[in-house]
């Protein structure tokens, strides 16, 4: 039989018969969890941390930066942080009754501060608490504009980029129409209040203290930054044209201490090294102040042994010594402790050790979250040394007035309103509390200036701010009148200076106590039980 193909008939070829349209479904589906498990992976960290940082639901309002939970919250959320818990729960409650007894429109604040880095201590707590008490003044009587807070947790110093991507979300939330706060004095709040000024938020600093920290650079107090670190922009000013503070800057501390001790200091205590604004700014006024180049005996703030040998340097001096002691309060428990160890074991020859200190020794009036630092700031104050008054204590008040006086009859309204939040009356004492209040009601008195049934605008708060430029324009704070100078910095009188007394000596309030010690006047003794 004769071949097909030689007959010229090729067979045709068969057509695919089609995949069921399931097939494609199939398919699809294991591309999407492919896909899906590829991209869970590579974000794997991302989401774990948004959701570790936001009580278990992911959320981009706070996340974890170098072992800490940072960002936002304008609620309950305390960042992981016990401590927080009872003063953002306050907040809360206030945030959501805010307009219950205001008639006007609503205004969100933005509080910025570094809720753990160790040169801010358990004063943190204090200081959250004070911006609480003015948000409950604030929505009290005689509110016009219901206020509530967000709260940014800057994080730790030292780790680049978290505290700006704080400052830069809380930035781009257009209800924000100040900023209280800031954080302590340190190169990245210079950043961070550059960064609130382009965007035109009116910022109130609490706690800042430091030279360069105004918008004019300091320029009118003519100081030296060449101590300072080299790559630092504070000399140039910050915030311009939107930043204020009601602490006192060092430069008119210095000038307190040196009205009211002007004998010239034996030594001066100084940390290694110069990244530390307050300290690289303080110390060439000192020199200044009490005439040419003072002896300093340094430590390493990194390594606590270094302060006792200072504390033996210092106790070879067989005279009446006074100490300026330059550097943050974190330490200077220690130091006492030392000199009464020396003291105590027959190795000090200073008949009496005078120690003067800005106003970061305040913190000496708080109970430290360390352990550590707490054991050795209570054995300091009960010693023999301390409590005879053979060891004494000068420093700055880092706020307007730590108690009554006759410029500050708001004081006991903040008083009543802090045990009325629930917070412990205690926690006044060191006095960033009081700065606290008083930065946020200086924001509160600009916005009740600003019409009930208008929107509020940043633009309108910062320059009501800016007109608290006189004795007869200031606010009212709890700490005294809060009024400014050309820069931004806080004007007036200038700090007081108080001596530290033991524990319980002066009674009345639930605090390490002080005396005031004035110009002209000898060294001011703590009163005694009875007295």
């Amino acid at each position: 039989m004769e071949s097909r193909y030689w007959a010229g008939i090729v067979p045709k070829r068969r057509r695919p018969i089609p995949r069921p349209w399931t097939d494609w479904v199939r398919l699809g589906v294991v591309v999407i969890l492919v896909v899906g498990a590829v991209s869970a992976f590579a974000a794997r960290d991302p989401l774990r941390r948004l959701a570790t940082c936001n009580d278990g639901l992911p959320n981009t309002s706070a996340w974890e930066a170098g072992g800490r939970c940072v960002g936002l919250s304008a609620g309950p959320y305390a960042f992981g942080l016990p401590a927080f818990e009872h003063v953002m729960r306050v907040i809360d409650e206030q945030n959501r009754t805010a307009a219950d007894g205001c008639p006007g429109t609503p205004v969100t604040v933005g509080v910025l501060l570094t809720m753990t880095d160790q040169l801010a201590g358990s004063r943190a707590v204090h200081e959250l608490e004070g911006m609480a008490v003015g948000q409950r003044r604030a929505n009290d009587i005689g509110c016009v504009h219901p206020m509530r807070l967000v709260v940014g947790n800057l994080g730790d110093y030292g780790r680049e980029g978290d505290a700006l991507a704080v400052a830069r979300k809380l930035a781009q939330r257009r209800d924000v129409v100040a900023v209280a706060g800031i954080g302590l004095s340190d190169q990245t709040t210079a950043e961070v209040a550059d960064l609130l000024a382009a965007e035109k938020i009116p910022m109130v600093s609490d706690v800042v203290t430091a030279e360069g920290f105004d918008q004019a650079g300091s320029a009118g107090d003519d100081p030296d930054f060449t101590r300072c670190d080299e790559n630092i922009t504070y000399p140039r000013g910050v915030g311009k044209d939107y930043y204020y503070r009601v602490a006192y800057r060092v430069a008119v501390q210095v000038y307190a201490l040196r009205a009211v001790a002007p004998t010239r200091p034996d030594f001066v205590m100084v940390p290694t090294g110069g990244s530390d604004p307050y300290t690289c700014t303080t110390l060439p006024f000192l020199h200044r102040e009490y005439g040419g180049e003072l002896l300093e005996v340094k430590f390493d703030a990194e390594e606590p042994t270094t302060v006792s040998q200072t504390a033996r340097r210092v106790c070879a001096t067989a005279k009446d010594v006074t100490i300026a002691y330059v550097a943050r309060g974190r330490d200077l428990g220690r130091l006492l402790y030392d000199l009464d160890e020396s003291y105590t074991n027959g190795q000090c020859a200073a008949t009496s050790i005078t120690v003067l200190s800005t106003s970061d020794g305040n913190r000496l009036r708080t109970a430290e979250s360390n352990a550590a630092l707490e054991d050795l700031r209570g054995k300091a104050l009960s010693s023999p040394s301390f409590t005879g008054g053979r060891v004494r204590v000068l420093f700055t008040l880092v706020a307007g007035a730590d108690g009554p006086e006759q410029d500050n009859p708001q004081w006991a309204e903040f008083e009543e309103a802090y045990a009325a939040a629930g917070f412990d009356l205690a926690h006044i004492g060191d006095g960033w509390a009081v700065n606290a209040y008083d930065a946020l009601s200086t924001v509160v008195a600009a916005v009740r200036a600003l019409p009930a049934a208008s929107t509020v605008q940043r633009s309108q708060v910062n320059i009501t701010i800016g007109g608290f430029t006189s004795l007869e324009l200031a606010v009212a704070g709890a700490g005294g009148k809060i009024y400014f100078d050309n820069s931004g910095n806080r004007a007036g009188p200038g700090p007081a200076v108080v001596r530290l007394c033991p524990a319980g000596e002066l009674g009345g309030r639930p605090y390490v106590p002080t005396v005031e010690a004035k110009p002209g006047e000898p060294m001011p003794e703590c009163a005694r039980p009875g007295a």
